[in-house]
């Protein structure tokens, strides 16, 4: 099921299980999984589209994750942006493959920063990408009634 606010999002994660963020993009998808109390953000995977979706399901049962998000691509006018599709389309593919409610979130600038950086470190641009959007949600997390 994706949702579009994050109370109903939150509505019934009782035990305190993990997030899941996932940076979509046109050939590499970043993630990055919160720790156990769901304060920070930890690099996870780059993962490519031909195994996806088995491996978000991994992710999702190896790491007990309650719930996805993932970042939404707008304008910085906040039009959609081309890119809006095909979240949208994933997200909704995802929902049917899993039970675990999705979050998409905005994710303006994101990738900016990194994008410029020389590589020199092992973890991808799309995994501190995805790191971002967990950071940003575990922001309104910790400030929302149903959060920490």
């Amino acid at each position: 099921m994706v949702v579009d606010t994050i109370a109903d999002f939150l509505v019934s994660n009782i035990y305190r299980k993990k997030f899941l963020s996932i940076d979509y993009g046109t050939k590499f998808i970043g993630t990055a999984i919160s720790d156990q109390s769901n304060i920070i953000s930890i690099p996870y995977k780059t993962l490519d589209k031909k195994t996806l979706m088995n491996e978000i399901i991994e992710i999702i049962e190896k790491e007990n994750i309650y719930g996805v998000i993932i970042g939404m691509p707008y304008h910085l006018d906040g039009s959609e942006s081309e890119m809006s599709g095909q979240v949208r389309k994933f997200s909704l593919e995802l929902s049917k493959i899993i039970k675990n409610p999705i979050l998409l979130l905005d994710e303006r600038l994101s990738s900016k920063g990194y994008k410029s950086k020389k590589k020199d470190c092992s973890t991808s641009i799309h995994e501190k990408s995805a790191c971002l959007i967990l950071d940003d949600f575990l922001s309104l997390y910790k400030n929302s009634p149903s959060g920490i």
